[in-house]
């Protein structure tokens, strides 16, 4: 698996402001993978862009070179960096350890709320990215697809497990508190898998909903999920309404409320004010912007910050879920070692048929009778099984005997297999 290699900084290793001015904005996902691909010299490249994380998956024809493209993404965000070492920020992981990354990160065991599930559908969009820029192939379809499956399987083993929650649930949360009881307006600007779950949930208790988005028919098509009314981004902005809870995840470099806007906000506020959590890498509020208007907004480090309170307990709570991972990197391994030799697989079954072939060529005459075919049938039994005996002492060398009676037990069940399904009759074995 040395083919694949991972690249990312997180909250953790890089800082929320900083891993906010990394993120690439939506809109240009496409455009700058072509470009990073080329720049890096890789046949296949997909970026994961969260509000904990991002991340760059690279997969080669041959053995990946991780610490020059490291180094090289240095170089494309140096500005950003600014004298910073890049390998502090960027993490890297190669084969293996790039597969069991990306399986932690799709299932939402290395985010901050761990165990969240709306990672899942990022990570898929992220793949559908890769796709849509010409920079996924083969490498990358299989180890994505790995993935997901892997994360499905997390989701079912911990579905029963309360205390798991997500930035939704924090959104909901704080919402709640500060509405103390009363029946408020909740704006969601932005439609994403978290702003969706938030308002299902604050719907569910009897808050009112205004969905914001910049495509109105998004807009009206999740207002009706939970039963509010839709605006444009651009008409909420020049006109926000009365509302006493804002929850916004825009993707885009650029804070969307700024001083103005949110000038307009602060104008329009009941009297207990209004709070905005702010869900956007980078943050969708201008924070100097809110203080001055009197806001009170809540970004990823106050998230962050609630979410690790309870990290610990919450990870002994799903080391079940670990345990799964661990069941997915054990089948992707073995699957991915036949991978890489199905080229000698093919090329030995090819040997294998000649050898028959020409074994058949040379039958004698004797052999046409039962006894002979057996006889003959014994001989080139034995023939085939002298064949692999070079091969399994270069195993015995390379791992070891367990290796090697883990080969033979699966020929075994291989041909025990196939002797259940033809079986000879009895009247040949008579």
């Amino acid at each position: 698996m040395e083919q694949f290699a991972l690249i990312g900084a997180s909250y953790k290793s890089a800082g929320v402001e900083r891993l906010g001015r990394l993120a690439w904005p939506k809109g240009e996902i496409e455009e700058r993978l072509r470009g990073l691909a080329a720049r890096l010299g890789v046949p296949e490249l997909a970026y994961i862009g969260t509000c904990n994380r991002i991340e760059f998956i690279l997969a080669g024809d041959d053995s990946l070179a991780v610490q020059h493209c490291r180094d090289a993404l240095g170089e494309v965000f140096r500005d950003i960096l600014a004298g910073g070492d890049v390998r502090q920020v960027f993490r890297a992981w190669t084969g293996e350890g790039a597969a069991e990354h990306l399986f932690l990160v799709a299932a939402g065991l290395d985010s901050a709320q761990a165990g969240e599930r709306e990672i899942y559908n990022q990570v898929r969009q992220s793949w559908s990215a890769a796709k849509a820029a010409g920079t996924c192939g083969p490498q990358l379809d299989y180890l994505f697809a790995e993935a997901l499956r892997a994360a499905q399987d997390v989701h079912r083993e911990i579905a029963g497990t309360a205390s798991v929650e997500s930035l939704a649930d924090y959104a909901v949360k704080r919402a709640l508190a500060h509405v103390d009881g009363s029946r408020g307006r909740v704006a969601l600007v932005g439609v994403s898998p978290m702003t969706r779950r938030a308002g299902r949930v604050l719907a569910g208790q009897g808050l009112a909903m205004t969905v914001v988005n910049r495509t109105f028919e998004t807009a009206q098509e999740a207002a009706i999920e939970v039963g509010g009314e839709a605006r444009p981004l651009d008409a909420f902005l020049a006109d926000p309404s009365a509302v006493d809870v804002i929850i916004t995840a825009v993707g885009g470099a650029e804070p969307i409320i700024d001083l103005t806007v949110a000038s307009r906000i602060a104008a329009a506020v009941p009297a207990r004010g209004v709070l905005i959590i702010d869900l956007g890498v980078p943050p969708n509020v201008d924070p100097a912007a809110g203080l001055i208007a009197g806001l009170t907004r809540l970004g990823m480090d106050a998230v962050i910050a609630d979410a690790a309170l309870g990290r610990t307990e919450r990870l002994k709570e799903l080391a079940s879920a670990r345990l799964v991972i661990d069941e997915h990197l054990d089948r992707l391994r073995g699957e991915y070692a036949i991978r890489e030799a199905s080229a000698l697989i093919q090329d030995l079954t090819m040997q294998y048929q000649r050898a028959a072939v020409e074994s058949l060529r040379r039958l004698p005459k004797s052999a046409t009778t039962e006894d002979g075919l057996r006889q003959w049938a014994e001989a080139f039994a034995r023939r085939l099984a002298h064949a692999p005996l070079k091969g399994l002492r270069a195993l015995a060398t390379e791992s070891g005997p367990v290796a090697v009676q883990a080969y033979l037990r699966g020929m075994q069940d291989a041909l025990h297999g196939e002797t259940s399904r033809n079986p000879i009759p009895k009247e040949k074995i008579q």
